[in-house]
């Protein structure tokens, strides 16, 4: 996530991008474990123009395929690490109501 800038890096928000001006964001993809920046999806005004944006990596030109794919891996994985979390703390629950059975039976 960019944090240090004048420009807004949220969804929907106008950013510049080098020479290019007017990109919007159209979504943010978190990269979670492989400590790389988070990516962007930015289109022109016109939306023609695809682009993902990685901070200290550079711009390129995406195709409109290529643009859902990143965003539909991004939810899936999101989907996974919330499935995740769930798992894990409805485990903790069980055993904190195990050993609270046990300390207070």
């Amino acid at each position: 996530m960019i944090t240090k800038s004048k420009q807004a890096w949220e969804v929907g928000q106008q950013v510049k991008v080098g020479f290019l001006n007017g990109l919007t964001v159209v979504a943010k993809i978190a990269t979670p474990g492989d400590f790389a920046p988070d990516a962007y999806v930015l289109a022109n005004k016109a939306g023609t123009q695809t682009y993902k944006f990685v901070p200290h990596r550079g711009i390129e030109k995406i195709s409109l395929l290529e643009a859902r794919e990143l965003i539909a891996d991004a939810k899936a994985r999101a989907d996974r690490i919330a499935a995740q979390a769930i798992a894990k703390a409805s485990e903790a629950a069980r055993a904190i109501a195990a050993l609270n059975e046990v300390i207070f039976a």
